[in-house]
């Protein structure tokens, strides 16, 4: 029986035989798992935060899409504005310094209703959370369309 000679960095082998399974390079198998859904209570967080962010960019158009079609014709009636980014965009001048995002909404001050088809984020317990007059604070109420969360009303 002859040794057969290794080439490259192959280890060498008897012949008939193959290098062992630990010399072999292990495909990976290693996949990345999805990100789990959220639950409804912090998806509809989420959606707001964005919302907030939006606003204090400026960005009229990422806002709106965050909105029912039935509030963005509300921000589209705003003075000056002939849709409901220009609307968003007046809002952002109007807040000035003022950053919505400032505001920190949780997972526990909403509440999923009609079987997970609406939502409200309270603007009793958003004001409990950050101390502030519960009077001058907005609830945020929700719809869910076709599994994604929009804002439909803000007062």
């Amino acid at each position: 029986m002859g040794v057969l000679g290794a080439c490259g960095d192959e280890p060498a082998g008897v012949a008939g035989q193959s290098p062992s399974a630990s010399s072999a390079a292990a495909p990976s198998t290693t996949t990345k798992k999805p990100e789990p859904e959220p639950k409804p209570e912090q998806a509809v967080v989420d959606v707001i935060v964005k919302f907030q962010r939006a606003v204090d960019k400026g960005d009229g158009k990422r806002a709106c899409a965050l909105l029912t079609k039935d509030l963005q014709g509300v921000y589209a009636q705003n003075p000056g504005a002939s849709d409901c980014p220009a609307g968003i965009e007046h809002l952002h001048k109007e807040l000035g310094d003022s950053k919505l995002s400032a505001l920190k909404i949780a997972a526990a001050d909403v509440e999923i209703a009609k079987g997970g088809k609406e939502a409200v984020a309270n603007h009793k317990l958003i004001a409990k959370r950050n101390r502030t007059d519960p009077e001058k604070t907005d609830s945020y109420n929700m719809e869910n369309e076709k599994g994604r969360w929009k804002i439909s009303y803000i007062g």
